[in-house]
């Protein structure tokens, strides 16, 4: 909430008569809604001046050391013709600004906009030689006694102007800022993101990691600066890593390389990228402030606006759990971040409903009821269904200058407007400190070593002193009613579209009914799955917000990923089987293709009534083999009868097309041929009886027999003669 002075238009209207004063005490209204530049604006002027440094910082004409004001600057001659007759010189305000929205305004003012009263000026130096030739450019360095700017304290409204033989020609806006008198600093919070973009590949995150990672790490020297950490940043960094040292153990064995649970990949290069910059987060982690998101920082408005929202947003919970463990700083799960810090109370009731007992919001969604002639503290309390949530508000127009970070052209102006940011507040109520909030947007990328400079610089000038996110929550409330929760119109229509939210809830439904057949030799989801169910959840993240076009697309790779999972699993065909028995077994054979073993039941119809099959044991198929079940059948009546053998998980789900197995059912065979071999077994039986008889008959008839009739008859001696 930046109290405003009075409207912009007569601000500027002010500023191009040539007085910049304010009318003192004149702070009151709302914050004025920055630009995405809100140091400076587009220039219609043909010379480019950008800011280089100003020394000190922070001035005091009591210090010798600081009793001048050095500013350096670089002029630029983009055009195609040459400038000539060119001088520059700084000029200043003299009385301090007493409304932080005529900071803004200065800003944001026109390049023909000068000030032209009760002003300090420098000497006019000359550019270059004087003139400069199309792309040229020269650096010019301007003083300015601190004497000069009077004995008021705090920031300055100022501005290098570069002239020449078509009058003004380049411009470049500043503030500069005294050192503060004996007055207790504004506390101010940092919050840094480090969330998950839309390429979660290893490729993905190797470019995150140098573009946007890396620096905002590297931002976060100082321990108070807190994170806004996504889970599955460091879940997706360990997957890569052990991605690679898997397929680097596999290539040391001539066997194929492996890939990331979501299929990819990585390079040696890539898997060294992250990694270190996983070791460098869990390096910085320590003794600061860490919001854990929920997996993928999702979406909360557009979550709120589905039915599906409060069961997608419990999935994404309780994928994050853990995920932190090993980070080594303390992390809260308590607090939720919204996207653009805009929350009505519906989105806060289901931020509470999945344990957030804390939300960041920004000072254009939560506003005073009523006008203040002071910026409040960046804390509130909103009650939400009877329960009070805790807020924290992000001072908006800070925030966005913090943003031009991303832009080296920029540093100095943002490091100048925020210490005469920090000194205007201060200013309106030196004895009564209130903190502020500065939130970083979810894209921030800085330049390298902005942020540690512009903490250090900030402190430095006495105006302003960093606390941790816990001192920030543990601060009072104040009493003052608010307006709201309303959720700005721009961050209503950027919300992600309720179709797709639908849609990514349909997909991680029936990846929920594969996963009952996928499971570790320990019980546990196989990797491969949960790596496309949490793929799936990353297309809720906030990041997806403007890039709505992309979604279908990114949306149809989870799909063919998981259903890559569902084909590794399947029922081998074959030629026709031939029944010719009553009962008999119907040999089925069962692949599986993946790397983790599989639970399946293979559920067989037949078409038409001629068998009979009994039902089939739920089957166990081992990692990268195949299996064969013997199915009983019965068979009822002859003819041709195709079954349909499906397969599906414990849960009911189908794993893939049905396949049709044709059988040819011949029961009749079975006795015709049992007749045939019984009939041809007695016939053999009879005709070796027949044969032994005969043959026996054969033996007896071709024998010699004695004529026992004509034989001669032996008489026998009487007994006793001699």
């Amino acid at each position: 909430m930046t109290p405003r002075s009075v409207g912009r238009r007569r601000v500027l209207a002010g500023l191009a008569a040539g007085g910049a004063l304010l009318p003192a005490g004149a702070a009151r209204a709302a914050t004025p809604a920055p630009t995405a530049t809100s140091t400076a604006g587009g220039s219609d002027l043909p010379l480019r001046v950008v800011l280089l440094d100003v020394t000190p910082s922070a001035y005091s004409a009591q210090d010798p050391e600081r009793s001048t004001v050095v500013v350096r600057v670089r002029v630029e001659n983009p055009g195609a013709r040459a400038l000539t007759g060119l001088t520059a010189r700084l000029v200043a305000q003299r009385a301090p600004s007493v409304a932080r929205s005529a900071l803004d305004d200065w800003a944001r003012a026109p390049d023909r906009a000068s000030i032209t009263r009760s002003s300090a000026s420098s000497d006019d130096v000359a550019v270059g030689a004087g003139a400069l030739a199309p792309g040229a450019g020269a650096e010019v360095s301007l003083s300015l006694a601190a004497a000069d700017l009077g004995s008021g304290a705090g920031a300055h409204l100022a501005a290098v102007e570069v002239s020449g033989d078509d009058g003004k020609v380049g411009v470049v806006r500043t503030f500069l800022v005294s050192a503060p008198p004996q007055v207790a600093p504004t506390p101010l919070t940092l919050l840094l993101p480090l969330v998950t973009g839309r390429d979660g590949s290893p490729g993905g995150l190797a470019r995150a990691v140098g573009d946007r990672l890396g620096p905002l790490v590297a931002a976060s020297s100082d321990p108070r600066t807190a994170w806004a950490l996504d889970p599955a940043l460091p879940a997706a960094v360990r997957d890569v890593v052990a991605a690679a040292e898997a397929a680097a153990a596999a290539a040391s064995a001539g066997q194929p390389a492996g890939a990331t649970p979501g299929g990819a990949v990585p390079t040696g290069e890539e898997a060294r990228a992250v990694g270190a910059w996983l070791a460098d987060l869990r390096a910085a982690a320590g003794g600061r402030d860490v919001v854990a998101l929920p997996h993928g920082d999702p979406d909360l408005l557009a979550l709120e606006r589905s039915a599906h929202g409060p069961q997608l947003l419990a999935r994404a919970v309780a994928a994050a759990a853990g995920a932190l463990d090993d980070l080594g700083a303390t992390v809260r799960t308590d607090l939720a971040w919204p996207a653009d810090e805009a929350a009505d109370e519906d989105v806060l009731a289901l931020a509470r409903g999945a344990g957030a007992t804390a939300v960041v919001l920004d000072d254009a969604c939560l506003v005073p009821d009523g006008d203040l002639t002071f910026t409040p503290a960046g804390r509130a309390e909103v009650e939400v269904g009877g329960s009070v949530v805790e807020t924290l508000v992000a001072d908006r127009t800070m925030s966005s200058v913090l943003a031009d970070c991303a832009d080296a052209d920029q540093v100095v102006l943002v490091r100048q407007r925020l210490i005469a940011e920090a000194a205007t507040t201060t200013l309106q109520r030196p004895s009564d400190p209130r903190p502020q909030l500065l939130v970083a947007p979810r894209s921030f990328s800085p330049v390298a070593g902005a942020v540690q400079a512009l903490v250090a610089d900030v402190e430095a000038s006495g105006w302003a002193r960093w606390q941790p996110l816990t001192d920030l929550l543990a601060a009072p409330a104040p009493a003052a009613p608010w307006a709201g929760p309303v959720v700005p119109r721009a961050a209503a229509r950027a919300a992600l579209p309720t179709a797709h939210v639908a849609a990514v809830d349909a997909e991680l439904t029936g990846a929920d009914g594969f996963a009952t057949a996928l499971r570790t030799p320990d019980g546990r989801p196989a990797p491969q799955l949960l790596a496309q169910q949490r793929s799936a959840l990353l297309l809720l993240g906030a990041s997806w917000r403007g890039h709505t076009a992309d979604l279908p697309a990114a949306r149809t790779r989870v799909e063919e990923a998981l259903a890559g999972l569902v084909a590794g699993i399947g029922i081998v065909g074959g030629s026709v089987r031939n029944l010719a028995a009553e009962r008999s077994e119907l040999p089925v054979t069962l692949v599986n293709e993946l790397d983790v073993p599989v639970q399946v039941d293979l559920v067989l119809k037949p078409r038409t009534p001629r068998v009979q099959l009994d039902a089939v044991p739920r089957q166990t198929v081992a990692a990268r083999s195949q299996q064969r079940v013997a199915v009983p059948v019965r068979a009822l009546a002859n003819g041709g009868v195709v079954v349909e053998a499906q397969l599906r998980t414990p849960a009911g789900s189908a794993v893939g097309e049905p396949v049709d197995i044709h059988l040819n059912v011949r029961a009749d065979v079975e006795t015709w041929i049992s007749g045939v071999v019984g009939g041809g077994a007695a016939g053999l039986l009879v005709l070796g009886v027949v044969r032994a008889v005969r043959k026996g008959r054969r033996r007896v008839d071709e024998a010699e027999h004695a004529d026992l009739a004509a034989a001669p008859r032996e008489e026998s001696a009487p007994t006793g003669q001699g």
